[in-house]
């Protein structure tokens, strides 16, 4: 079953992570962008993230993609994106990007803007946040506010960076003015659950399903 879609954007595309991109995440977190993040020194741990952005996107617990740039053939992985704390009950999740230095502001920023419609599309979801940590690049609030979020609050030392240190972390939501889906009986909308591969389009016979 497939619960994390291949996404294009404009110079790219964000993919679902396999065991053989364990040599691209880890070079992705030799060069952490966040204020107190180590660096990993083993690999064993990013094998077990693989196997857990599919658990997390079954379960609608979280979904992550592989960032990468350029056409077919020539694409080179830059980053990957996050989606954590999903709530679907309350339609709300946070998103992150991780990126390579040469990951352009342009390419993140249509890479987070492309997770996010297909999380709006897809599960309905209408809040969605992001965290930038004191002592993070400055430029990256000013491409969340370019992709329409907004700094809602300022948590004075909520992020730990060390054994006696903190960071202020920026509060970023975006909030889509978006009605929500009015609930239908089972085959009345196509995809209702969250596996890609199953679509309830079309009659009965088309799915399986028999006869009606």
């Amino acid at each position: 079953m497939n619960f994390t879609p291949e996404l294009p954007f404009d110079g790219g595309r964000v993919r679902p992570l396999t065991y053989d991109d364990v040599d691209a995440l880890f070079e992705i977190y030799q060069h952490p962008e966040i204020p107190g993040q180590h660096a990993p020194d083993n690999k064993d741990n990013l094998t077990r993230m693989v196997d857990l952005s599919v658990q997390m996107a079954a379960t609608q617990r979280g979904m992550m993609w592989l960032l990468e740039v350029g056409d077919e053939g020539s694409r080179e992985v830059q980053g990957m994106v996050s989606a954590y704390d999903w709530q679907p009950s309350q339609l709300r999740t946070m998103l992150r990007v991780d990126g390579l230095p040469q990951l352009s502001s342009e390419h993140r920023a249509a890479a987070l803007n492309t997770c996010l419609e297909f999380m709006a599309s897809k599960y309905h979801l209408r809040n969605f946040g992001y965290q930038w940590i004191a002592g993070q690049d400055e430029a990256i609030k000013t491409l969340l506010e370019n992709c329409g979020f907004t700094l809602s609050a300022t948590l004075r030392d909520g992020w730990r960076t060390g054994t006696e240190s903190f960071a202020d972390v920026a509060q970023f939501y975006k909030l889509l003015d978006v009605a929500k889906p009015v609930p239908g009986r089972l085959g009345e909308q196509d995809n209702p659950g969250q596996n890609l591969d199953k679509s309830f389009s079309g009659s009965a016979v088309n799915n399986g399903g028999g006869e009606a």
